[in-house]
């Protein structure tokens, strides 16, 4: 299982701080930097800044709202980021939460499961130059991944996707969702499971865990989290963050990987400087770790 780095500074910092938290990952031998696109700065752009200026890391969405970007514009905009970084990136889609499509982008809600299904037809149409309109003529198609966390989005990226990308969800959710979703994929095709939760390292659970609540708890509401939560049997992303002793951390990290996660998205979130060090140096470690391990 691959490590590597969630962040949300692209909605409420500076490019120069992303550019600095991507250098950051490379410096640690971390393998990716993943972040949403939602209110601040438009990810994908810091993505092209970031990835000219850091070599050899991966820049994923996770993700790009799909009622944001026409699939067109879409495709133009990944394919100019694609052509700048070297085709590092990775492309995270979803169709956001209704909440949020109507009241912060003051859009129509439609569908999800629809919606997806033919903004993902038709982008991989345009990325491919299918029906004429490809963009840039050069390069190979990105592949999509869908960000799901129920039975009917991971259905349908196991269908027409390369992977997904996961947030507040935990092992049970890959094991008894999104696994079986792939059960009808042709074998061999490969599929990414991207999983992405809060972590600290620390020895004050209790306060890490209210910090948690209160800089991401307001997303607890989405009837979708809600439905994963549940399922993961917490009221919230604080219960399920991944918070403690390195010990703890370890275990709860193996536990993905024996779900089947490919790439481990750490959000770090601590309440000092000291945990959030103890933490990234905790990441690296294991990041080492699993690259001496793919080496024998």
């Amino acid at each position: 299982m691959r490590i590597a780095i969630h962040s949300g500074l692209t909605m409420r910092g500076k490019v120069d701080g992303v550019v600095e938290q991507v250098r950051r990952v490379a410096e640690f031998g971390l393998a990716g930097y993943w972040a949403p696109m939602l209110t601040g700065h438009d990810t994908l752009t810091a993505f092209a800044v970031a990835g000219r200026e850091v070599p050899g890391v991966e820049l994923g969405t996770a993700v790009v709202p799909i009622p944001l970007r026409p699939p067109f514009a879409l495709a133009q905009q990944v394919a100019t980021v694609q052509e700048a970084i070297g085709g590092r990136l990775a492309l995270g889609i979803g169709p956001s939460h209704e909440a949020l499509v109507r009241d912060a982008f003051g859009l129509e809600w439609t569908p999800p499961i629809a919606a997806t299904r033919r903004y993902v037809a038709e982008l991989e149409s345009v990325m491919a130059g299918g029906d004429g309109r490809r963009v840039v003529v050069g390069g190979d198609p990105t592949p999509i991944l869908l960000g799901a966390v129920n039975p009917a989005m991971a259905a349908l990226a196991a269908e027409a996707a390369s992977g997904v990308v996961t947030w507040a969800a935990g092992p049970r959710t890959i094991t008894e969702v999104i696994r079986p979703a792939l059960r009808d994929r042709p074998a061999g095709k490969p599929f990414r499971i991207v999983a992405a939760l809060p972590i600290c390292v620390t020895d004050d659970v209790a306060g890490t865990r209210e910090h948690v609540h209160a800089m991401l708890g307001a997303n607890d509401r989405f009837p979708s989290y809600r439905k994963v939560l549940s399922r993961e049997g917490v009221d919230g992303v604080a219960g399920l963050a991944i918070v403690g002793s390195p010990d703890e951390a370890a275990r709860r990290l193996d536990a993905f990987a024996a779900s089947g996660v490919t790439d481990f998205a750490a959000h770090v979130l601590a309440t000092t400087d000291v945990d959030a060090e103890r933490t990234w140096e905790f990441l690296a470690d294991r990041a080492a770790g699993h690259r001496c391990a793919g080496r024998r």
